[in-house]
């Protein structure tokens, strides 16, 4: 490993040596800087995410805007965020019965019904606020101002009526991450249950609670790749369930599934190569689907399965408009990262010429120089022990005392998150929830464990840089960390370029990053001259015999290893 060395003084002579370094580092600094922008101005231009239509109007969120188009596609307005006070992609679009519009939204988590003509909006619901954790969807239920929404983060049903307090509608663990909801013909709800990869019927009791009916798989032979994960769902004029499924930690793969409400999967929706559904509404016998990466909104006939572009020019103009912005600046952050590895190049080239060639390259600094040693150890009629240096015993002290600190710190740390996951879930935690809390104290107390490993590792570290070095001329002296102290014939010592090893004992010459143990000149003069009997090892072969010779902080850096290997193992076998 090769390095810069990097001149803090300046060559008689030269002058603004360092001036090009800087100017590099402060234009990699400001294209990095750029980069980070632009990558933030690629999410405000984003594809069509939500759609909603019925009777003669369809609405349809792209950008930063909210289009209003007629059945017949023709653009209507196009309401930017002063207009309709959304200040994020909404999570819901639906619209309701008396033609206005409702907008559920995340950030901040409101629901606001608008009229669309002069966006005057009012709260739909003022008690859900503190139950939205993640995202959630939300339908009118059956009463006047009643509202049934799903909770993503809750893995539960809502029922939030007028003059009470939100109701749990279902069982706990019934649902996973449910997402899209919708009624059927006979009133019952269909919930695109995402974690548990199905499509599940909900049937309203008389007590205001909900039992599961039918349910369909969303893990079946007509689905390509692993798009398991239903996000939304619609019911088409046959009664058959148009489904958005999409691959786990992907934008890249989802498309739609046609469920039958009895007899489950039975075709799959052939979209255009390239298209990534988000949402889908229905619009008579046509399907609206958004496809977020094509910057498109598709019509697709539930009958014929014939498949057309949804939109007049005047809103294929903004959609074009929109994918230009974000391939813009897609583009200008592709150049940013290239300017950032150019000027770093620059940089380093400009380090490189400011610095004297006899400089330039140069390995890490050898704590032994054997070839320049003195031919013989200073005359002494005493053990000489090295003068270390201070600030290395000052370290060593502080890194024994917080590795303690740490690892309690580790073991406090997780069981306070176990508690805290405990207390999230309630006391009446059980079926699948109390199993992830199993899972979740499993996963914490091997984490712990496995980390505890390393704590030996660091504490037989810092014992062999507490290890001092003594000569009288002829032998080397070892007093170790514990008081003891040993004398060695100089023919019986191995060595590198870093450490001196005496059987199961290390000696380091050098601690972290490169920094002396002992005073400058103290190992070259006392130490070198004696080493010239001993054997020099390489590093594999410092390797082999200190594992030959049961070096601590070897065998136990392999348990370790090994630990941390079994705990990702066990991790992956119990993740759902």
């Amino acid at each position: 490993m090769y390095m810069v060395e990097f001149n803090r003084t300046r060559q008689a002579g030269k002058t603004g040596g360092r001036g090009p370094l800087v100017l590099f580092l402060l234009l990699m600094l400001a294209a990095l800087l750029a980069r980070f922008w632009a990558g933030e101005k690629t999410y405000d231009w984003v594809g069509p995410t939500h759609i909603a239509a019925a009777g003669n109007h369809v609405y349809v969120h792209a950008g930063s805007e909210l289009y209003r188009l007629s059945g017949a596609g023709e653009l209507i307005d196009a309401a930017a965020p002063d207009r309709t006070g959304l200040a994020d992609i909404p999570i819901d679009l639906r619209v309701l019965e008396d033609g206005s519009l409702l907008l559920a939204e995340q950030d901040p988590a409101r629901i606001r019904i608008c009229r669309v003509e002069s966006w005057q909006c009012r709260p739909a619901a003022t008690v859900f606020e503190y139950l939205v954790k993640r995202q959630f969807k939300i339908i009118p239920g059956g009463l006047e101002n009643e509202w049934l929404l799903t909770d993503s983060e809750g893995d539960t049903l809502w029922r939030l009526a007028p003059g009470g307090g939100p109701l749990k509608g279902v069982p706990d663990g019934t649902l996973a991450g449910p997402n899209d909801l919708a009624s059927d013909s006979a009133g019952n709800l269909w919930i695109a249950d995402t974690d548990h990869r199905r499509i599940v019927e909900l049937e309203p009791q008389d007590d205001g609670s909900f039992i599961t009916g039918r349910e369909h798989s969303t893990r079946n032979a007509i689905v390509a790749g692993n798009r398991h994960f239903p996000m939304m769902l619609a019911r088409a004029a046959d009664n058959r369930w148009w489904v958005v499924q999409a691959a786990e930690f992907s934008e890249d793969s989802a498309g739609v599934v046609i469920y039958h409400e009895s007899e489950g999967p039975q075709e799959v929706i052939d979209l255009p190569a390239g298209a990534y559904p988000t949402d889908i509404a229905v619009l008579g016998d046509a399907m609206l689907i958004t496809d977020m990466e094509r910057f498109a909104v598709y019509s697709v006939n539930s009958r014929t399965m014939e498949l057309n572009e949804f939109g007049d020019e005047a809103f294929l103009g903004h959609l074009r408009r929109i994918r230009d912005n974000k391939t813009y600046f897609e583009r200008l952050g592709a150049a940013c990262l290239a300017g950032v590895l150019i000027f770093a190049a620059l940089m380093i080239a400009a380090a490189v010429h400011a610095t004297p060639k006899d400089k330039r390259w140069s390995g890490p600094p050898a704590a032994l120089d054997i070839e320049n040693a003195p031919e013989h150890v200073p005359e002494t009629r005493r053990i000489h022990w090295l003068e270390r240096e201070p600030k290395m015993d000052r370290v060593v002290t502080w890194l024994e005392r917080m590795g303690f600190i740490l690892v309690v710190f580790l073991i406090l740390g997780s069981f306070g998150i176990w508690v805290w996951a405990a207390m999230q879930a309630g006391p009446g935690a059980d079926g699948e929830m109390a199993g992830e809390l199993k899972q979740v104290g499993l996963v914490l107390l091997l984490g712990v464990a496995a980390l505890a490993f390393i704590y030996p590792v660091i504490r037989l570290q810092l014992r062999h840089m507490k290890h001092r070095l003594g000569t009288d001329g002829k032998k080397l002296y070892m007093r170790l960390d514990d008081g003891r102290e040993l004398s060695v014939e100089p023919q019986r010592l191995f060595y590198t370029n870093q450490a001196i090893l005496h059987e199961k004992y290390t000696f380091p010459l050098r601690g972290g990053q490169q920094k002396p143990v002992y005073v400058a000149g103290e190992v070259e003069k006392w130490l070198a001259p004696l080493l010239r009997k001993a054997t020099r090892l390489t590093p594999a072969q410092a390797m082999k015999y200190r594992w030959k010779n049961r070096d601590g902080v070897l065998l136990w850096s392999a348990v370790a290893g090994v630990a941390l290997a079994v705990v990702v193992i066990v991790i992956e076998t119990i993740s759902p």
